[in-house]
């Protein structure tokens, strides 16, 4: 089949949305170019009857809209939500060669093949597309620097004429290869549509590289807070629950690192250690293991220094904080970050008078940084270990 109206509103809606082909004619056209901009139509055409109800996620009756109907784009839509009802090769005879780059696609995402589709003398959102599952597939490979490539050129086919396509793929080339350009133009690209994971995504990299630069003093840490924020107030954790939490602990992260110059600047903690604590509470062991222990160790941390009138209860917190994380942190695998961890839980120790099991930590942190030849810091800790435990005994 030819003839099948572009462009076309592919990979910037979640799957299965964003790999509906949208039926050209006039009833349509101005819905699919709404789509391909991010932005879902105020009324739905008739003709897409059953893209609306993908859209809003009712997925068997789509599919049994689609089924009732003999238009070949809407074989193709039922192949993305049923491959068992309609074949791969159906699938391709249906929209014709120029589209089968599409059908390919949508057969590697689902499962059907391992062997992703190509991306060569492709064009446009169909090429953009495509360049994404290329570069998935090299991220498979363990070769990133290929699929930032793959990624950038993805964006180049798109950013004419598939702008919330163009958006998403550059907020992953922004969260991926750390370049605020990118982060700069994706949330412009995604500000003002009906995307709001999306959305929320690219400001968040344009949050997390803004703040690298403050921590750098050449950017200020408001404007990263201010990004963060802008970024959760699109999600929530029942939708998006990893990204809610990594925005949580990166705000809370970048809360701590602002001075304290004035008694209102504590309420500012005071957030942080919320942010923190609902990281903690939502960042899952397995899938999220680096932030879930980041999150832990951070709030840790930010317990043994933030005032409080309940010290003592914090200080008993971090502890035990630290004790999950150094399940984390193996003598062999990670001896330089044990080593950081349990001098943060002497330290919490000694404050809390338990100067014996302080000591244990101590020297085994000293012992960990000197086996590393990490002279400095094992010098560091044999200092802190006599100064505190000085202190407490003086107590």
């Amino acid at each position: 089949m030819t003839g099948i109206a572009r462009p076309q509103a592919l990979g910037a809606f979640p799957f299965p949305a964003g790999l509906l082909l949208i039926a050209g004619g006039e009833e349509t056209d101005a819905a699919r170019t709404a789509l391909v901009r991010g932005i879902l139509p105020e009324t739905w055409p008739a003709r897409l009857e059953g893209v609306r109800l993908v859209h809003e996620g009712r997925l068997d009756e789509a599919a049994a809209w689609f089924a009732d109907s003999d238009d070949p784009v809407d074989r193709y839509n039922l192949f993305v939500l049923d491959p068992e009802r309609v074949s791969r090769s159906e699938a391709a005879a249906a929209v014709g060669d120029d589209w089968r780059p599409l059908v390919d696609h949508v057969a590697y995402t689902v499962g059907l093949t391992s062997v992703p589709p190509t991306s060569e003398g492709l064009d446009g959102e169909l090429a953009a597309l495509v360049g994404t599952a290329e570069a998935a597939a090299a991220l498979a490979d363990g070769d990133e620097p290929v699929a930032l490539a793959h990624l950038r050129l993805a964006a180049d086919a798109a950013r004419d004429v598939a702008p919330a396509l163009a958006g998403v793929v550059l907020s992953e080339l922004a969260g991926r290869g750390h370049d605020l350009v990118d982060a700069e133009e994706a949330v412009a690209l995604l500000r003002g549509t009906d995307l709001p994971a999306a959305a929320a995504e690219a400001f968040f990299h344009r949050a997390g590289l803004v703040h690298g630069l403050a921590i750098e003093g050449r950017r200020s840490l408001g404007d990263a807070i201010a990004g963060y924020t802008e970024a959760l107030r699109r999600i929530d954790e029942v939708g998006q629950r990893s990204l809610f939490a990594r925005i949580h602990l990166n705000l809370g992260t970048a809360y701590l690192a602002a001075p304290i110059v004035s008694d209102a600047d504590h309420l500012r903690v005071g957030i942080a250690l919320q942010s923190l604590r609902t990281a903690v509470r939502l960042l899952d062991e397995e899938r999220d293991a680096e932030e879930w222990a980041s999150a832990r160790l951070n709030l840790a941390n930010a317990l043994v220094y933030a005032p409080s009138a309940k010290q003592r209860d914090h200080l008993m917190e971090a502890v035990d904080l630290y004790e999950v994380v150094l399940r984390t942190r193996s003598p062999k695998k990670d001896a330089l970050g044990r080593a950081r961890v349990l001098s943060n839980q002497g330290n919490a120790l000694a404050h809390l008078g338990l100067l014996g099991d302080a000591r244990e930590r101590f020297d085994e942190a000293e012992f960990l940084f000197a086996s590393k030849g990490d002279e400095s810091s094992a010098a560091i800790v044999r200092d802190l270990r006599g100064s505190l435990i000085a202190v407490g005994a003086d107590d």
